[in-house]
């Protein structure tokens, strides 16, 4: 598939219970609105196309109990997991399992780009759309949420715990009943846009911003900025106690008693994903080969360039 195309880039990771999951983007420079996309699969450091669609795929996100969720440009969700759904994809998309018995089972859950995706179960699903409306798989049904356009990021610890951000200063919070716009601290540009949200519980969430902002706190409570407008943050994750962030230009970051520490001042990072034992790092530029940077601690070489 990728010999096809001029630029290949790896823009999400996660681990289900098929193995490690990595979420493809296909375009050439002449036409970029044109990008394919594919999730691969990897096992014994063999790596296989295990969805490929016509159309590309945004984000991906595994259940509690493993089944791998991938949603796309034209409103289509995919799914390993055993659900029913009651409507067929979009018309025209064409997707495939590559060399794996894989029964996707999938609908066109919105007309529109899906961009983002996190749930609790199989039957607790969330799905962010570019143009406002959030939805929700209840095991049988969708329904929508009304919310503002341009979200950026998902993330959650229960059904009734669940954070939205992204631009225009956008923070939401679900508390099992329904979306409230979250009150931000003063310091904070009202239009700042938030790149990303890392639940680490309901007392404990980090909202990273391209000020520089590093929000930390919990809806009903508040937030505080402990961040430092040197840097714009584009990724927040956790691997146990400690927390790290994407800083873009200068680098890979560790917040160590307040301080951001910076490990590896290289690659751009836009984008942190967890994996076992790993928290993985996702380089703005990945050419001529897609690449990204995990780190391992306790490992042989706790600091790898994976080429993919």
């Amino acid at each position: 598939m990728r010999e096809k195309y001029e630029i290949v880039h790896v823009i999400d990771l996660t681990y289900s219970n098929l193995g490690e999951n990595r979420l493809f983007t296909y375009y050439n420079e002449s036409n970029p609105l044109g990008a394919v996309g594919g999730v691969s699969l990897t096992k014994h450091n063999e790596t296989q196309t295990c969805l490929g669609a016509n159309f590309q795929l945004n984000a991906m996100w595994a259940s509690n109990s493993g089944n791998l969720w991938v949603v796309d440009d034209q409103g289509d969700v995919f799914t390993t997991a055993n659900v029913s759904f009651s409507k067929p994809p979009y018309h025209l998309l064409k997707f495939n399992a590559g060399g794996f018995d894989i029964n996707w089972q999938v609908t066109e859950a919105f007309k529109g780009q899906l961009n983002g995706i996190w749930g609790t179960t199989d039957d607790d699903v969330w799905v962010t759309s570019f143009i406002g409306p959030a939805l929700h798989w209840n095991g049988k049904d969708w329904t929508q949420y009304s919310l503002p356009k341009a979200p950026n990021a998902i993330d959650g610890s229960a059904s009734d715990d669940i954070y939205i951000v992204g631009y225009h200063g956008n923070i939401h919070h679900f508390d099992g009943k329904s979306w409230n716009k979250v009150t931000l601290p003063p310091t904070i540009p009202q239009e700042d846009a938030f790149t990303d949200v890392k639940v680490v519980s309901k007392n404990f969430v980090y909202i990273t911003g391209r000020s520089g902002c590093l929000l930390v706190g919990n809806a009903a409570e508040g937030f505080k900025d402990i961040g430092s407008a040197k840097y714009s943050w584009y990724g927040v994750g956790t691997l146990g106690e400690r927390v790290f962030l994407a800083g873009g230009e200068d680098g890979i970051f560790e917040l160590i008693d307040g301080q951001f520490i910076c490990l590896k001042d290289k690659g751009q990072p836009v984008g942190v994903f967890e994996t076992p034992g790993a928290v993985n790092f996702i380089p703005a530029e990945q050419q001529p080969r897609p690449w990204f940077v995990r780190y391992e601690p306790g490992a042989e070489r706790e600091w790898t360039k994976l080429n993919t």
